[in-house]
């Protein structure tokens, strides 16, 4: 597992919390529109992404919806995204609607365990 992302209702107020209430550190933070990545030590990252734009994965026809929290890991290529999700999916997990997908800085695939907790499975294309 390398990233935790936590969906957050009101972003200035949670980057607040996090980075000046915990102390959480500020090197290497990188800010989007809709979400704030914290870089921690070694290979775990914290993602604070606002719950709106975290809604599109509970659209599935699980049951079960998320704590809003995604766990993460990253993968050495888009092989062995597709092969992860291929095992998960062989093993009862769900893999949601529309997954995997390309995207310009990568490629990614979610999954829902048996609890409905959610997993990414992501290949970062940093060569390009």
């Amino acid at each position: 597992m390398n990233i935790i992302t936590l969906a957050v209702n009101d972003l200035e107020k949670s980057i607040a919390f996090y980075k000046e209430g915990l102390g959480l550190p500020t090197e290497g933070l990188v800010e989007g529109a809709d979400h704030i990545i914290f870089e921690m030590e070694g290979d775990l990252s914290l993602v604070l992404y606002l719950q709106s734009e975290l809604e599109e994965f509970n659209q599935s026809n699980s049951v079960e919806k998320s704590s809003g929290v995604i766990l993460s890991h990253a993968a050495e290529s888009k092989q062995e995204v597709d092969s992860i999700l291929k095992i998960a999916i062989e093993l009862g997990g769900t893999l949601l609607p529309n997954q995997p997908k390309e995207y310009e800085w990568g490629y990614s695939g979610y999954f829902k365990d048996f609890d409905g907790h959610i997993w990414e499975i992501v290949y970062f294309n940093l060569s390009e």
